[in-house]
């Protein structure tokens, strides 16, 4: 049985929601920062519901190459193509009655978000080869740590998917914004690391565990459990100085050199993103003259769907014009 530790207020939100997304099959989406465990609430939303026994089936959309999307998820019939000798079902009837997790969903090409929506919308897809239709029954649950709705306007998501996924958004906040939940996450993993590895417990002294409580932890819930592994690998048994602590080097104001980093490339991205968006109004206002105000022949000519061309003269407040 999945348990997720916390004594915050935000915690106990999170555990409401998981409860109230399980008496349901609506698809959820979960967003938060890598680290955080969202695979873990996507496994404790499954055994809270009535999907609990049959299959949990985690797919990584970051490790899938595009060419085999379909292959993978709806599956292939003998003879499909050079080498498909047999049948083979797909991820998508291996989780029928269960539950589909569609970790980091932001890295889905275009094209396969299509048919991704097509089997949410109809409940149905269509193996490789086959002929025939194939009813669906999954609970669809995607995760993902980017801010989906910068990518849909940047056009790398499709609006219409976002929407069909977050049904029931969940959004699980960074370690450092709920500093409550530090203690008692790093004493379940010293406790269960010690009785993986055989080792003694540790103890703290009180400087090391006012660090510890007061450290950012960039890398959230991971870089907790991997802090416990680490001092139960060269400490067991002994007190835990400030000096033994495998934090990384904090800076001025409390912020750790990662963290600082972090904010440093999203004010790259900040301005990477000025830069594109002039670029996508500069490209649009010209493709519009160059069409006389055409819309269907300025999205053609693009290489858009008319509603994504669209959708750009919405974002930058333009309207088609003759010359």
């Amino acid at each position: 049985m999945i348990t997720i530790l916390g004594r915050s207020r935000v915690h106990a939100r999170l555990l409401a929601l998981v409860a109230a997304a399980a008496n349901t099959d609506a698809e959820v989406l979960i967003q938060g920062p890598s680290g955080v465990g969202k695979e873990l609430y996507a496994r404790l939303i499954h055994e809270q519901s009535a999907r609990a026994p049959h299959p949990f089936i985690p797919v990584n959309c970051g490790a899938l190459p595009p060419e085999l999307f379909e292959n993978e998820l709806f599956g292939h019939v003998g003879g499909a193509f050079t080498g498909a000798r047999s049948r083979n079902r797909g991820l998508v009837a291996e989780a029928e009655h269960g539950t589909l997790f569609l970790d980091e969903i932001d890295a889905l090409p275009l094209a396969n978000q299509v048919k991704l929506l097509r089997l949410i919308q109809e409940k149905e897809y269509r193996p490789l080869g086959d002929s025939r239709l194939h009813r669906s029954d999954v609970r669809i649950v995607a995760a993902t740590n980017a801010d989906l709705l910068a990518e849909t306007q940047a056009g790398n998501f499709r609006f219409d998917l976002f929407f069909r996924l977050r049904v029931l958004p969940i959004e699980v906040p960074a370690l450092r914004e709920r500093p409550e939940d530090i203690q008692p996450l790093l004493e379940h993993f010293l406790q269960h690391y010690a009785a993986e590895y055989g080792r003694a417990p540790v103890s703290f002294s009180p400087e090391a565990m006012e660090r510890l409580l007061t450290y950012s932890w960039p890398g959230n819930v991971r870089e907790v459990e991997n802090c416990a592994r680490f001092l139960l690998c060269t400490r067991a048994g002994t007190r835990v100085e400030v000096e033994h602590l495998p934090l990384l080097t904090e800076l001025p104001g409390g912020r750790g050199r990662v963290e600082a980093q972090r904010q440093a490339r999203e004010s790259f991205q900040a301005a990477k993103r000025r830069v594109v968006e002039a670029f996508e109004k500069a490209w649009v206002e010209e493709s519009l003259v160059e069409h006389e105000g055409n819309i269907a022949a300025a999205a053609r000519a693009s290489g858009k769907h008319r509603r994504a061309f669209f959708e750009l003269m919405r974002r930058h407040g333009l309207k088609a014009r003759s010359r």
